[in-house]
């Protein structure tokens, strides 16, 4: 240990212990695939924690601040990326000191080839996407057999069909696109760079996860990241207990180093807390290498295993089954976004549903209903309900969008095919453009199977365009209107407010709002003329 670290393992004792408090909670958090950066993960997860207890205890009145930070940024340092706070006393509930760290591992690999990867994340897409199609179909009959209201049901199963018919279309489309690129790959020039780019992306995103399970020498020395920060925490910062968070693919190094009797003080890492779980993967005999002496053990007697996951999360597709006799989780379905391509990363948003529980299960690690974080049964459920039914209002406005848009493009084709028209205005304007006037130039000298500006290819940037422009607008009316409407109720939850007995009235003037707008909009840019017809 250097001389500035032994300075600030001294700084950090002195902060944690002032004020003596009761007890001291450690909270490693384990990232999924990718190549995060060191502190990246204890920022990120452990900063939307910290923000959750600071407006906690502002709504009260209380004072919460970070008490010590150790991170890395390249440089050596004792220890995991850390920070603590002193939680004060409140409501009958002693002090805590909690330290949140990392268990970063991100860069203790070498991902395998480029092939092998094409074929393994093939073969895992269409395994995700049969169980992500049976949970959706599940999901929809709960909602059939216990939904009382007919739109919300609806709504269910419409964006229901919709994500399983996108992913069908997506697997489809998946080989036809690869090979393409292997093809055109041996040709010099944007092809080769295209094929260098997703070679990047599967290697270094995808290929963690592949050989964490195929290469037990690698995935051993992976999961010593994960004794290191408890025995860090337990033994250098004298914490009583642990508990352990995972995302993603780290749910998997996580419980293969907490199955594996290689945590020193195991008996003291009392909660494993995993979302966003890739463990069905892991499990899955289609996907996983048939023989392994790794994750087929079962977890200690004495821990408590929570595993929360959203249906829309396309890792995840469904709750955690580990194969027989291994001990299951306690389950819990949460509703982050219901939009395939935002919950998995979105769990850390969701204050209702995760960051409550989590701060409860820090603070009370053998009955969360007992922590000071726990509003009460009723409150809970009012809340969550709450925020189900705006993440619903959302997911109706965007079908209504999406259909209104359809429509529209329908009326344009028909009977003067202003959309055609539209198309050809576009490509004129196009080639007036600097530097991009002279890719459309090229294209009509030299390329004329790519010329947008003939019938067919016309429609199609037409539609592009009217696409483009109502995306963008759907996005800024639903940030202005959603994104704030929802954080301010979510910090409503963690105030001392009880949830009212129902939020259809400001769902229906919402949706009235932002449907009225969506109307407008298309009818304005539609009928207009904001791009000039067929004369």
């Amino acid at each position: 240990m250097t001389v500035d670290s032994r300075v600030q393992r001294a700084v950090e004792d002195h902060a944690l212990r002032r004020g003596a408090p009761e007890e001291r909670v450690g909270v490693v958090f384990i990232h999924g695939i990718g190549q995060q950066p060191e502190t990246a993960t204890v920022r990120e997860f452990g900063g939307a924690l910290l923000d959750w207890l600071q407006e906690w205890h502002k709504a009260r009145g209380l004072d919460l601040c970070v008490a010590t930070s150790d991170l890395s940024y390249g440089e050596r340092t004792a220890g995991p990326a850390r920070f603590s706070l002193q939680i004060p006393a409140s409501e009958g509930h002693p002090s805590q000191t909690w330290v949140l760290a990392e268990a970063w591992w991100a860069a203790r690999l070498a991902a395998p080839d480029f092939v092998t990867m094409i074929k393994w994340s093939v073969r895992v897409t269409a395994r995700v996407l049969v169980r992500l199609s049976r949970n959706v179909d599940d999901g929809m009959a709960r909602v059939a057999h216990d939904e009382r209201s007919f739109l919300k049901g609806l709504i269910v199963r419409v964006s229901g069909v919709f994500l399983l018919t996108g992913y069908m279309l997506a697997l489809a489309a998946l080989l036809p696109f690869i090979g393409a690129l292997f093809v055109l790959a041996q040709l010099p020039g944007p092809f080769e760079r295209l094929v260098l780019g997703l070679r990047t992306f599967l290697i270094e995103q995808i290929g963690d996860f592949y050989t964490f399970l195929y290469d037990d020498i690698q995935a051993v020395h992976i999961r010593r990241s994960v004794p290191f920060a408890i025995a860090f925490l337990l033994e250098e910062l004298k914490c009583d207990r642990v508990l352990v968070a995972a995302h993603s693919h780290g749910t998997v190094v996580a419980y293969d180093a907490l199955s594996s009797g290689i945590v020193k003080d195991v008996d003291r890492v009392k909660t494993l807390i995993t979302f966003g779980a890739a463990l069905n993967n892991a499990w899955d005999p289609h996907v996983a290498p048939a023989r392994s002496c790794r994750i087929d053990e079962p977890l200690p007697e004495h821990m408590r295993w929570l595993n929360l996951w959203a249906a829309y999360d396309p890792v995840v597709g469904g709750p955690v089954i580990p194969p027989e006799p291994l001990r299951a989780p306690q389950n819990i379905e949460v509703t982050n976004r219901m939009n395939v391509l935002l919950d998995h990363g979105s769990y850390i948003a969701n204050r209702e549903e995760f960051l409550s529980r989590l701060a409860q299960e820090v603070d009370s690690p053998a009955d969360h209903t007992r922590s000071r974080f726990w509003p009460g049964e009723k409150a809970a459920l009012g809340w969550q309900r709450r925020h189900r039914d705006r993440v619903l209002a959302l997911v109706g406005w965007r079908l209504f969008a999406m259909v209104a848009f359809g429509a529209a493009m329908l009326a344009r084709l028909r009977p003067l095919d202003r959309l055609r028209a539209d198309g050809e205005h576009l490509w004129a304007w196009l080639a007036s453009v600097p530097v991009v006037g002279g890719a459309v130039t090229f294209i009509d000298e030299h390329l004329r199977w790519l010329d947008l500006a003939e019938p067919f290819g016309a429609r199609i940037l037409g539609t592009g365009f009217w696409l483009a422009l109502m995306s963008a607008f759907y996005i800024v009316v639903t940030w202005l209107v959603f994104v704030r409407w929802h954080d301010a109720e979510g910090e409503r939850s963690e105030g001392t407010d009880t949830p009212g007995p129902t939020q259809r009235p400001a769902i229906m003037v919402a949706s009235a709002i932002v449907l009225t707008a969506i109307t407008v909009a298309i009818k304005t840019v539609v009928d207009a003329g904001v791009l000039p017809g067929p004369s």
